[in-house]
C-alpha cells in the first residue's frame, strides 16, 4: 500500500479547531506562532478516533546525509488516543530505513521511534515544542549516520496485540517438541510457553499450540514490515531460508494422526515464535538476538483445514478434525484470511540473559563450592546467581531459625528448613535452568557419608568459596589439597564491615597466608583500627546463654554482601589475589582498603613451619636503614596456630625509646610494649600476638648469628616455651635476612634467594 493510499484512510479534512485530541490542537497552534522557521501545517485529517497532523519540516540534513534524507520532509503525526504516544510517520514511499524505527504493518508508512520512554513517564513533561524538537532531532542525527539501536521495537496499538509470551531459550532451543502457552491467572496477556504436559493445565486455561523457529545468521535479512497474515509470514520466513507450510502440513499432520492426544492442541490458538538476528538497515550483523511471536485468531486444526492437510470431522469423534485423504490443495485464499499479529517475547531469566544484563559476554559455569548458606553466604550467592555465575554446591549444617531472617535470603515458610537446602532451592528459582544448585545438608568436618559426598565436592570444584566466618574452616579448606581456587567472604564483628580474600589463580598464595596479610593491613591502617575491636550489640533468640546474635540491620548485611560478591567476581575473573576491606558508615559512605598480596616464603624447622611475606621483610629493612650506622631493633608479631604447628609473621615493631641502640650492637627495651601489645590483641580481636625478636647488623655485615645473637636466642626459647612455641629471631643483614631457631635446624620450603634460614 502506498502512502497515498493509506492517507485516504483518512477521509475527513480537518481545520486547526477540528481535531478533538487535545495534543493534536496544540501541536498546530505552536507550529504556526513559534515554530515557522522549522517547518509549516499542511492539513489534518481524521479516521473514526484517529486524527493525524500533517506537516512540512525542514530537516536540516547535511549536503551528503548518511541517509539520503531530503532537506525537507513531510510528516504526519498520528494520534490515536489520549492515553497512547502520537505515532511520527515518515509521508514519502521511498523513505530510508534506518535505525530507530518501529516495525509496522505492511501499508502503514515508516514510523520513526523518537522516544524510548513508557508514555505514562513521557507525557508528564509532553508539549508541542518537545515533541518537534525530538523530531527534529531525530532527522539531525538520521542524517549524520548517528542512529545506532537496529532493533525494530513493536507497538501494541500499532501492530493490535498486546500479547506477552514468556518463554526459556532452553526451550526455544530445541527443535520438533510439543510446546503449550497458556495464561497467567487472572491476567489475559501474559503467556508461559512450556513442554507441553496437558494434564497439568487446569481446564479453565486457553492452550495456545506454539511452534518455534530459527533464522541462521547467515540467511537474516531485515524486516521491512511485520507480515499481517499467514501467507505473508510465510513469504517472508521463506527468504530467511525456513519452508514454513512445508514444515507445519507435516507437523499438524502428525498431530491429526494422533487422534485424542492431540485435541487440546489441534483446538488451541496457534502461535510462532521466531529467533532472528538483529540486522542493521545496512545489512549488518548487530550484536543481539530478537525474539517475534505472531499470534493467529484460528486455531491449529484450521489452519491445517487451510493448508489441505485435514478437514472437520463433521461431528465425528473427540478430535474434530480429520487427515485428509489424498494430497489436498492448500486453499490460498483462506491462508490469506488468517490474520496474524506481533506479539513481545519475553526471554526466560537463564544464565546467558544473567550474564548479558550483568555486563557480561558468557555465563561462567565454573563449579563452585559454597561453604556456610547463612547471611552473607545466601546474599553472595544470590548475587552471583543473578550475574549468570557457576554451578552450585551448597554445604551446610546449620537450620534456618526464625531470628536468621533478619538477614538472609529465605522466606518464613522455610524456618526450621536446613540452610543448604533453602540456599540451593532458592538459586534454583531464579534461574530457569533446572538444578544450578544442589544442597548438601553436612557439617564441612563431616566424617559420615555426607563428609565424603563434600570432599568430592571438593575435589571436582573449580572454585571454593568460604561464608562460614569460621577461622577452623578457612584454614582447613586452605590446605586442603583440592585444586580448586579459593576465596573467603565475611562480616567485622559489628557488622558495619566486609572482607574479601582471594586466592591468586595459580595458588601461589593461600587463605592462611591471605589471613595473615589482612591481620597486617588491620594493623597498620588507622581507619581500620576498631575494625575487629569493635562488636555488634546482641540479641537473646532462646533462653540458652550461648543463643545470641548479633543485632546488624539487613539493609547492612546487604549492601555489604553486594560488594563482597562484587569484589569476588572481579577477582575470579582475574588471575591475582585479593585483599580487601570495605567500610560501612552509619550515613552509607563507603570506604575501601586494600592491600596488594606479597609474596609468601616459608621455613620449616623440626615440625613447625614459619612464614612471612615481602612486605615484612622490606618493613624490616626500611628501620634497619634509618638508623644505620647503629643497630636497631624490635618485636616480631605473628598469626599462630599451634595444632597445625604453623607461624605466620605480620609485622615487626620499631625499637622502644628506651633501647639500646649502637654501632656495636642493640639492646631491646620494654618502654610501651605492653601498651603495643594491648592495642595489637584489641585491634587484631586477639588473632596476631607476640612470636618473637628481630635485630638489624651494622652497615657490611651479613645476617649471620653473633655470639650475643645465640645468648639472646637461648632467652627466646626459654620464654617461648611456655607456650610450646620454638624460639624465633629475625635478623637483618646487608642485603639479606636470617631466621634463626633455637635448637633447631630450619629447612627452607619454596623461597626467595635473599632470605635464609639458621
Amino acid at each position: 500500500m502506498s502512502v497515498s493510499a493509506w492517507l485516504e484512510e483518512f477521509n475527513e479534512t480537518l481545520d486547526v479547531s477540528g481535531f478533538r485530541h487535545a495534543p493534536a490542537r496544540s501541536v498546530v497552534p505552536y507550529v504556526q506562532r513559534y515554530a515557522a522557521q522549522a517547518g509549516a501545517f499542511v492539513e489534518g485529517r481524521r479516521d473514526g478516533e484517529r486524527e493525524l497532523v500533517i506537516l512540512d519540516l525542514r530537516t536540516g540534513a547535511p549536503q551528503r546525509p548518511f541517509y539520503p534524507i531530503k532537506p525537507a520532509e513531510r510528516i504526519g503525526i498520528l494520534f490515536v488516543r489520549e492515553d497512547v504516544q502520537p505515532f511520527v510517520t515518515m509521508l514519502r514511499d521511498d523513505f530510508p530505513d534506518t535505525e530507530h524505527q518501529l516495525l509496522v504493518p505492511e501499508g502503514v508508512p515508516a514510523t520513526i521511534c523518537i522516544d524510548d520512554r513508557p508514555w505514562g513517564e513521557a507525557r508528564l513533561t509532553w508539549t508541542p515544542a518537545e515533541l518537534i524538537e525530538r523530531i527534529l532531532s531525530w532527522f539531525h542525527r538520521a542524517g549524520r549516520g548517528e542512529l545506532h539501536d537496529a532493533r525494530q521495537p513493536i507497538d501494541p496499538v500499532m501492530i493490535g496485540s498486546h500479547l506477552s509470551f514468556y518463554i526459556a531459550r532452553s526451550v526455544l532451543n530445541e527443535a520438533d517438541q510439543d510446546l503449550i502457552a497458556f495464561h497467567r491467572e487472572n491476567d489475559g496477556r501474559m503467556l508461559r510457553v512450556e513442554r507441553a504436559q496437558p494434564s497439568r493445565y487446569p481446564d479453565n486455561a486457553e492452550p495456545f499450540s506454539v511452534v518455534t523457529y530459527r533464522v541462521p545468521p547467515g540467511n537474516m535479512k531485515r524486516l521491512k514490515y511485520a507480515p499481517d497474515n499467514l501467507a505473508r509470514l510465510s513469504a517472508m520466513l521463506e527468504e530467511r531460508g525456513i519452508q514454513l507450510f512445508h514444515d507445519l502440513k507435516q507437523r499438524l499432520l502428525a498431530w491429526v494422526d494422533q487422534g485424542e492426544g492431540a485435541t487440546w492442541r489441534l483446538h488451541g490458538r496457534f502461535a510462532i515464535i521466531v529467533e532472528m538476528p538483529v540486522v542493521s538497515p545496512r545489512g549488518e550483523q548487530q550484536d543481539g538476538i530478537d525474539h517475534r511471536a505472531f499470534v493467529t485468531g484460528k486455531t491449529a486444526g484450521d489452519i491445517a483445514v487451510g493448508l489441505g492437510v485435514a478437514q472437520p470431522s463433521g461431528g465425528h469423534g473427540k478430535v474434530g478434525y480429520v487427515r485428509t485423504i489424498g494430497a489436498g490443495a492448500p486453499d490460498e485464499a483462506a491462508i490469506a484470511d488468517i490474520e496474524i499479529f506481533c506479539a513481545e517475547v519475553n526471554l526466560a531469566f537463564e544464565p546467558d540473559l544473567a550474564a548479558r544484563l550483568a555486563g557480561r559476554g558468557a555465563p561462567d559455569g565454573r563449579a563452585a563450592v559454597l561453604i556456610g548458606a547463612g547471611a552473607i553466604g545466601s546474599h553472595v550467592a544470590d548475587s552471583l546467581a543473578r550475574e549468570g555465575r557457576f554451578r552450585w554446591t551448597i554445604t551446610d549444617d546449620d537450620r534456618l531459625l526464625p531470628h536468621n531472617l533478619a538477614r538472609h535470603v529465605a522466606t518464613g515458610t522455610r524456618v526450621m528448613d536446613p540452610k543448604a537446602e533453602v540456599l540451593a532451592q532458592h538459586l534454583n528459582s531464579i534461574n530457569h535452568v533446572a538444578h544450578c544448585a544442589r544442597p548438601i545438608v553436612a557439617n564441612l568436618f563431616e566424617s559420615s557419608e555426607k563428609g565424603e559426598e563434600i570432599e568430592k565436592a571438593v575435589a571436582e570444584a573449580d572454585i571454593i568459596i568460604d561464608a562460614t566466618a569460621s577461622v577452623a574452616a578457612a584454614r582447613y579448606l586452605s590446605d586442603h589439597p583440592a585444586a580448586a581456587r579459593r576465596a573467603s567472604v565475611f562480616f567485622n564483628p559489628a557488622g558495619e564491615g566486609a572482607v574479601l580474600l582471594a586466592e591468586p589463580a595459580g595458588r601461589t598464595l593461600t587463605l592462611r597466608d591471605l589471613e595473615a596479610q589482612y591481620f597486617g593491613l588491620v594493623l597498620r591502617t588507622e581507619h581500620l583500627r576498631d575494625h575487629l575491636g569493635r562488636r555488634a550489640e546482641t540479641v537473646a533468640y532462646t533462653g540458652a546463654c550461648r543463643a545470641i546474635t548479633n543485632r546488624i540491620p539487613q539493609s547492612c548485611a546487604s549492601i555489604l554482601s553486594g560488594l563482597a560478591a562484587l569484589g569476588l567476581s572481579a577477582a575470579l575473573d582475574g588471575e591475582d589475589a585479593a585483599i580487601t576491606v570495605w567500610s560501612l558508615a552509619p550515613d552509607g559512605a563507603v570506604s575501601v582498603e586494600a592491600a596488594t598480596p606479597e609474596a609468601v616464603t616459608a621455613f620449616r624447622a623440626g615440625d613447625w613451619q614459619i612464614a612471612f611475606d615481602a612486605g615484612l621483610i622490606r618493613r624490616v629493612h626500611v628501620m634497619r636503614d634509618a638508623k644505620l650506622p647503629a643497630e636497631t631493633g624490635g618485636i616480631l608479631l605473628g598469626l599462630v596456630d599451634i595444632p597445625a604447628r604453623r607461624i605466620h609473621l605480620v609485622d615487626a615493631t620499631p625499637a622502644p625509646h628506651d633501647s639500646c641502640e649502637e654501632l656495636s650492637g642493640f639492646v631491646r627495651g620494654i618502654e610501651g610494649v605492653s601498651a603495643i601489645m594491648d592495642e595489637v590483641r584489641l585491634r587484631t580481636a586477639g588473632q596476631i600476638r607476640y612470636v618473637g625478636e628481630w635485630h638489624s647488623h651494622p652497615p657490611h655485615s651479613s645476617a649471620r648469628p653473633s655470639a650475643v645473637d645465640g645468648v639472646q636466642i637461648d632467652w627466646l626459647a626459654a620464654l617461648l616455651d611456655m607456650d610450646t612455641m620454638p624460639a624465633l629471631m629475625l635478623i637483618a643483614g646487608e642485603g639479606e635476612t636470617a631466621i634463626i631457631f633455637a635448637d633447631q635446624k630450619a629447612d627452607a620450603l619454596p623461597q626467595e634467594p635473599s632470605v635464609r634460614g639458621a
